[in-house]
């Protein structure tokens, strides 16, 4: 049983781009987003997948050979082995999807604001009680409508029309959500869920990409393709839960492994999705323990 639970927030400092394959659309690699609400997200598996590599990153510079060993035997009990029989075993953590939980968006009162919406909280509000943390107060939500917004952070005249790319919304009375996780939006605003759809399916960020002929110097043809990419300053979100070790050769507590995980290997920042190469995909991160 996994009885530890910790929010992992995910500060995006560069754009990331978590792709879902190729696509048939004016867009040729698409961003993974949710089945049912069409919003961003990045899949379980990628969030994993690229802590193990930082984990393996941090063990392979470690000169010292017992503990380069230790942390060999940990990165199988914490991550899991691929082996079949009786020598493989599950994972000693859960990992689960990355969930939008603010987003940025062009505004005429700032160089941008950040949106959530009720559907986002009353989300994060269920995650919350399944991790068994403190729920949010979201009273104030009954004042959102596609006209008005609700101010949680910044400053703002109430009554103030404020453009977010396109689309106009009244401020209104502020609240407190009083939610660390959503501490780095500096100017956050709750929006309606449909005005919170528009932004997160029609503002990401597009950018076109070519390969070069390294005979030629030119462009080769064909190559050139069109990439969605999460825009810097994205928040996101995942519930990560922590058991003890299933390796019966190694007996480790899930107080010790989450211990490592967030407070020695990545405390700070992580990298996620493709392009490592380009700088994309970094965030900088932040445990709710």
């Amino acid at each position: 049983m996994k009885t530890i639970a910790s929010i992992m927030t995910m500060y995006a400092v560069t754009p990331c781009h978590a792709g879902s394959g190729s696509s048939t659309g004016v867009v040729d690699l698409p961003i993974q987003r949710e089945r049912h609400t069409n919003w961003p997200m990045i899949q379980a598996s990628g969030i994993k997948g690229a802590m193990r590599a930082h984990f393996d990153r941090f063990k392979e510079a470690i000169k010292e050979k017992p503990e380069k060993e230790q942390f060999d035997k940990l990165t199988a009990t914490i991550f899991g082995t691929s082996e079949t029989g009786d020598s493989g075993h599950a994972g000693a953590l859960s990992v689960g999807d990355a969930r939008i939980l603010a987003y940025p968006m062009r505004s005429n009162i700032a160089p941008f604001v950040w949106i959530t919406c009720p559907a986002v909280l009353n989300r994060v509000n269920r995650d919350l009680s399944m991790a068994g943390k403190e729920l949010l107060d979201l009273s104030c939500l009954d004042g959102v409508s596609q006209e008005k917004a609700i101010w949680c952070s910044g400053e703002f005249k109430e009554g103030e029309r404020i453009l977010l790319e396109d689309m106009e919304v009244t401020a209104t009375t502020p609240a407190d959500l009083n939610a660390p996780f959503l501490k780095d939006a500096e100017r956050l605003m709750i929006v309606d869920d449909q005005v919170f759809d528009y932004g997160v399916s029609h503002c990401t960020q597009i950018m076109a990409q070519i390969t070069i002929d390294q005979k030629t110097g030119t462009t080769r043809d064909g190559s050139l393709r069109y990439q969605e990419e999460l825009p810097s300053d994205t928040l996101m979100y995942s519930v990560i839960f922590w058991g003890d070790s299933r390796d019966d050769a190694q007996t480790v507590k899930q107080e010790i492994i989450s211990r490592y995980i967030t407070e020695e290997v990545m405390p700070d920042h992580l990298q996620v999705g493709g392009d490592e190469t380009l700088g994309r995909g970094i965030f900088s991160l932040n445990w709710i323990a």
